[in-house]
């Protein structure tokens, strides 16, 4: 996979492949500990788990605060912290800093054009690798498979919960928690951290492919885990073409957007197909609208890779 983006400057700084992983596992293991001692909190830690996953309406702030908190220290933070003493500035926020993580002071807006198209013209794929895995790969695993439906049904229900919301502010919120900052924290520990340092291990594509999938696991759901594998290979093909955390970001945020857009507005009669999409795939017209955003992606693709080698040539 060829690159366009400026030559990495901090390539002798960056970690080996082996303390790249050992930190990525450790995080990884750390996120739903931090996780369980955060919801711990919530009256004094005596509310059983099925009730936060069923929480009360006045709950719903504080659940929220806590996930978005979770996310920040957790992932945000420690890649900050990283970033500094790897450049050798105090100072977190530093220029130098700031570029070890692929944070730009400017930003293609025909790149983000192009990868923001590209991130809806995907969602077709998505919505059928769902529903054939729905249809045919969980049942065939048995009740193994049924237990994997009702995890993700269950955590898709304590999504909703977070996401109810009655007024212009509440939704202000529940975009923050929900959209705004698992896109900037998700972004800045996977490809800003994770994945560029990987690019100094191996070939540029075996980053992309290897964060993707690592991405994927972090969210701790089976059901999902192919979509959202397909979902953070695309991400990081994006930022390893860009070079720039802040092109990720938005479509990772336009991707998040529009699923809550989606969870928010879905009338119940027509919510069937959006949150039960195997009904999709037993109409025709339906596989017409994956191959035709199929072949628009393809060419969004082609279109994108093309802009920025010609703006590479007068770099």
């Amino acid at each position: 996979m060829q690159q366009f983006s400026s030559p990495d400057h901090y390539a002798s700084r960056r970690p080996s492949f082996f303390a790249n992983t050992l930190f990525l596992i450790g995080i990884m293991v750390l996120y739903p500990i931090a996780g369980a001692l955060l919801f711990s909190l919530v009256d004094g830690g005596l509310q059983p788990s099925s009730a936060l996953l069923h929480p009360e309406r006045s709950m719903l702030p504080l659940l929220r605060m806590i996930q978005s908190v979770g996310q920040i220290l957790v992932l945000a933070l420690p890649v900050l912290l990283l970033a500094g003493w790897h450049t050798g500035k105090k100072n977190p926020f530093s220029p130098e800093s700031l570029a070890f993580l692929g944070i730009r002071r400017s930003i293609d807006f025909g790149a983000v054009a192009f990868a923001v198209s590209g991130i809806f013209l995907l969602q077709p794929l998505l919505y059928t690798v769902t529903a054939l895995q729905d249809l045919y790969l969980w049942p065939s695993f048995g009740t193994a498979g049924a237990e994997v439906i009702r995890q993700r049904d269950v955590m898709e229900s304590f999504i909703k919960e977070l996401a109810l919301v009655r007024t212009v502010p509440e939704f202000l919120s529940v975009a923050f928690v929900l959209a705004f900052t698992p896109a900037v924290c998700e972004e800045l520990f996977f490809r800003g951290y994770i994945q560029q340092n990987y690019s100094c291990s191996m070939s540029a594509g075996g980053a992309v492919f290897l964060t993707g999938f690592v991405f994927a696991f972090f969210h701790l759901s089976a059901a999902n885990f192919l979509p959202l594998a397909l979902l953070g290979c695309y991400i990081g093909y994006i930022y390893s073409k860009t070079g720039n955390i802040g092109v990720a970001i938005v479509v990772h945020l336009t991707n998040n957007l529009a699923a809550l857009l989606l969870l928010l507005f879905a009338e119940d009669g027509d919510s069937v197909m959006i949150f039960h999409p195997e009904s999709l795939v037993n109409t025709p017209w339906w596989w017409f609208v994956v191959a035709g955003s199929l072949f628009l992606f393809v060419m969004v693709i082609l279109r994108f890779s093309a802009a920025l080698s010609s703006r590479a040539e007068f770099l």
